[in-house]
């Protein structure tokens, strides 16, 4: 089975996850409910201008980034329709982000949560997810001092 197959695949199982089904049902109810659908669209329109604007010139102004956070808020107070929306999108976005992880320790290995350059606060949840998402079965990614540069570590970190 090709690569291609194992992706369709993957994107049928995770349109049945409660995250996706969730996401749907909440766009579903802001568009029948008219008053949600127009500040909705208003949104989505600024988001894609903001968007379009970052892909252009690579660079958002940021008076417009806080323009749309300020909107996005004002519209989960008034909406609470769309304010579920968010909150599903949240969820979603989690999900993906899991899915993202997996897949990469997948291709790369599986690093130590010590090998990551988060405080030592966050060290011990971090490595229950990688554990979740490792299984057991993959090899530990091997983090060189060449790929630790150019990022910003926590203070007092250092690599073992």
């Amino acid at each position: 089975m090709s690569y291609i197959d194992k992706a369709r695949e993957l994107g049928e199982a995770l349109s049945q996850t409660p995250e996706i089904i969730g996401l749907k049902a909440a766009e579903a109810s802001i568009m029948a409910d008219p008053l949600s659908q127009e500040a909705f669209i208003q949104y989505q329109e600024k988001e894609r201008g903001l968007v379009t604007t970052q892909m252009l010139s690579k660079v958002v102004p940021e008076k417009e980034s806080l323009a749309l956070i300020d909107l996005k808020i004002r519209l989960m107070n008034k909406h609470p329709l769309i304010k579920a929306y968010f909150v599903q999108q949240q969820k979603f976005e989690k999900m993906m982000a899991m899915v993202n992880l997996t897949l990469t320790t997948s291709m790369h290995g599986m690093p130590s949560a010590n090998d990551l350059p988060i405080p030592e606060e966050l060290k011990g949840m971090a490595q229950q997810i990688l554990d979740k998402i490792g299984g057991g079965e993959i090899e530990k990614m091997q983090i060189s001092p060449e790929m630790l540069k150019g990022l910003k570590l926590p203070p007092g970190f250092t690599q073992k």
